[in-house]
């Protein structure tokens, strides 16, 4: 008996097993050059490696949520479809603050998953982040998401130490030549789509405009209470090019803009709303050399702007700059003196020299002494405005040596640049260079072997490597296990490494020191250097295809070693990030898609994982123990489809809630004066309508909807 007959002899009693899922898979298309991988039985992916392959073949588990499952289910925002992702953890902080990590851990800033829109990073530099609500893409527009559940840094590079999640858009040849789409919903949700597509000659152009209103929470312990609506606007160009020698150029340019509700500071008489301004350009150049050797050039170039202003009233003793001295040296001493309590033991000539400048400074206002510059305000403008923008050229090779062997290798330059006054006293930057190669081999017709590896040269936190080593057996034409061994990374981002971190308040009604500009005593400065986070994962997987029967099934145990991570606070009291963090995600996830008839089809998806080990509270911040969804769809005619679908996690992070959410879709085609269109309702019952949040080991706040039930409904005409 060789292997493969003992592996397939092994595993096959669990094709028995009730395991569920949520793995929707469909066929993609992609260009390029390529071996036959046009198998009868499993579906094609792009994202993981780079290649085009089979599910039986790639090194890491795939979720594809299609354009038809969100329409299907009533799903409105990328951030609500990937509830259906296993292990994905979602939550909605304020009602313009999705908080979405792997497997959970800090839910203060998540950032250890990488997003991809066409294969471009909207990945922000500044502060690690992924705003959500600024994707440059317009829900309509979406084709299909590949959420790539692992780390994928040996295909992307760090930033993707988790997963992956890579928005795929339709091609402008694939979409209706005009579409309007208009969805309103509760919390004053109002979305509106207008799309126009045509071809000129060789050219395919797709212009998209739409809108997103949202009116956030009903009540929110939040400083400032409920304050947390969006109001929106987009606008995405696309033009693919035939050229005529072959080759082919790719353009996309997107914009968004509009404000988003804030609410900041305890000491403020405005709100801090942000006036957003984002946009991104990319061009892809693709090139068929032969049969079989292909280059691609990608540029791109991304910039958000963001004002946010307002005013605030602050202690006229917090702009003294002896207060602003000691704080940095001693601030026990600063909060006994205003305390009138025990000052600390250990105190500095220089600690003493402030306090007498203090002291004597106070004297001068009368009996009240200190007490009285404490309690007399002095009001001005503060600001949070900033820029940050991310300017990159990769070129990108791949190459078929024969059917056993292809490989794609590449290498690429980036520019990363952040500007603010308050949180880094000007402009900072740095300068990103990577390669990267992976190479599929088949030695044998049922084995495949995937070797890949991404290395990066960063000019603030030094080199990374992040390799990926993976075995995938086919026991039959249904069934294939896989083994994977990778590493994933993050490196600080700008803010970690290059803070300095004030405020700045300008026409005080209270001038200091005769001046109308104060600078508050409050301050933080980057003095660390950080190492890049890193997580040693381990993965076993099952993949099951049955097409007869409709049913695909997908199951993996994995073993998540996060080491190195950034931890201590970062707020403007206390920055001390180091990298003596670290956590062990174990456990298993399963996901499955049946089309039982013509009618009928059903998905299933369900996580198990065990926080272990974790150095901080913070890496505890986003757990659930269990989560998963579950879909379930009839076509009750040619015209009318009925689908229901439920989402929960345990939560088991710290201060975490439960989540539940029940959705029930009606939707209905039509055809109006002969042009299709179709609308739909969606009922929404909430389990827990509060969510909480992490805020640090001792604090949190609550964010509520006022009522359990939500009915929103869309109407869509093509033309």
């Amino acid at each position: 008996m060789n292997l493969k007959q003992y592996l397939s002899r092994l595993l096959t009693p669990l094709c028995t097993v009730p395991l569920v899922l949520c793995g929707m898979v469909g066929s993609v298309q992609a260009d390029g050059v390529d071996v036959d991988v046009s198998d009868t039985a499993y579906p094609l992916v792009i994202t993981p490696t780079r290649l085009r392959q089979s599910l039986s073949d790639v090194p890491a588990s795939v979720t594809v949520i299609t354009a038809e499952t969100l329409r299907r289910h009533g799903i409105t925002r990328i951030e609500e479809a990937l509830r259906m992702v296993p292990g994905m953890a979602v939550s909605q902080a304020r009602g313009n603050d999705y908080r979405i990590n792997f497997h959970g851990t800090a839910a203060v800033a998540p950032r250890r998953l990488n997003v991809l829109v066409d294969g471009v990073s909207a990945y922000l530099p500044a502060f690690s982040q992924v705003e959500w609500n600024l994707l440059p893409v317009a829900l309509e527009d979406i084709d299909r998401i590949e959420v790539i559940r692992g780390p994928d840094s040996s295909a992307y590079g760090p930033n993707s130490m988790t997963a992956v999640i890579n928005i795929l858009t339709k091609h402008p040849k694939d979409v209706e030549r005009a579409l309007v789409a208009v969805t309103s919903g509760p919390h004053d949700t109002l979305n509106t789509t207008v799309r126009l597509a045509t071809t000129v000659g060789s050219t395919s152009l797709r212009a998209t405009a739409s809108t997103q209103r949202n009116a956030g929470y009903e009540s929110s312990t939040f400083v400032g209470g409920a304050h947390d609506s969006s109001n929106l606007h987009r606008l995405n160009l696309r033009a693919l090019h035939d050229l005529a020698d072959g080759s082919s150029l790719d353009v996309q340019a997107a914009y968004v803009g509009g404000k988003q509700e804030d609410s900041t500071d305890i000491f403020q008489v405005s709100y801090p709303d942000h006036q957003i301004n984002a946009g991104q350009l990319s061009a892809r150049w693709t090139k068929s050399l032969t049969s079989t050797h292909e280059v691609k050039v990608d540029v791109s170039h991304a910039t958000t702007r963001a004002k946010q202003r307002w005013s605030t009233c602050w202690p006229q003793a917090a702009f003294w700059p002896e207060v602003g001295e000691l704080y940095q040296s001693n601030p026990a001493l600063v909060s006994a003196l205003v305390l009138g309590t025990e000052p600390p033991t250990s105190i500095s000539a220089r600690d003493l020299q402030l306090v007498q400048q203090i002291q004597t400074r106070a004297s001068g206002l009368g009996p009240l002494g200190l007490l009285a510059a404490v309690l007399n305000t002095s009001c001005g403008k503060a600001n949070q405005d900033g820029s940050e923008s991310r300017t990159q050229i990769e070129f990108q090779d791949t190459y078929v040596f024969s059917q056993a062997l292809r490989v794609v290798a590449g290498l690429g330059l980036r520019e990363q640049r952040a500007s603010s006054e308050t949180y880094f006293g000007g402009t900072v930057s740095n300068h990103v260079q990577w390669m990267f190669a992976h190479a599929e081999y088949r030695p044998l017709d049922w084995l495949t072997a995937n070797v890949g590896g991404y290395g990066e040269s960063n000019s603030l936190s030094g080199s990374t490597f992040s390799p990926r080593v993976a075995l995938n057996a086919r026991l039959s034409e249904n069934q294939t296990v896989r083994a994977v061994v990778s590493k994933g990374t993050r490196t600080p981002d700008l803010f970690e490494e290059r803070a300095n971190w004030s405020y700045t308040l300008r026409d005080l009604t209270v001038p200091i020191d005769d001046q109308r500009t104060g600078r508050l005593f409050l301050a933080a400065q980057a003095k660390t250097e950080l190492a890049s986070e890193q997580n040693w994962s381990r993965e076993l997987g099952y993949l099951l295809i049955l097409r007869p029967m409709g049913l695909t099934l997908d199951a993996r145990l994995f073993d998540d070693h996060l080491s190195r991570l950034v931890a201590g606070r970062l707020s403007i009291s206390e920055f001390t990030p180091d990298n003596s963090g670290g956590v062990r995600l174990t456990g298993t996830e399963l996901q499955a898609r049946w089309d039982l008839s013509r009618r009928w089809s059903g998905w299933l998806s369900y996580a198990y994982l065990l926080n272990r080990e974790a150095t901080h509270a913070q890496e505890m911040a986003q757990y659930s123990r269990h989560s998963g969804a579950a879909g379930l769809s009839l076509a009750v005619s040619d015209a009318w489809r009925v689908s229901a679908a439920y989402y929960a996690s345990s939560g088991d992070g710290v201060y975490e809630n439960r989540y539940g959410r029940t959705d029930l879709t009606v939707l209905h085609l039509f055809a109006l004066q002969g042009q299709p269109g179709s609308v739909s309702l969606t009922l929404s019952y909430l389990d827990t309508p509060t969510v909480s949040t992490f805020l640090d080991a001792n604090r949190f706040y609550t964010s509520t909807y006022s009522s359990q039930f939500g009915v929103h409904g869309q109407v869509r005409v093509a033309f």
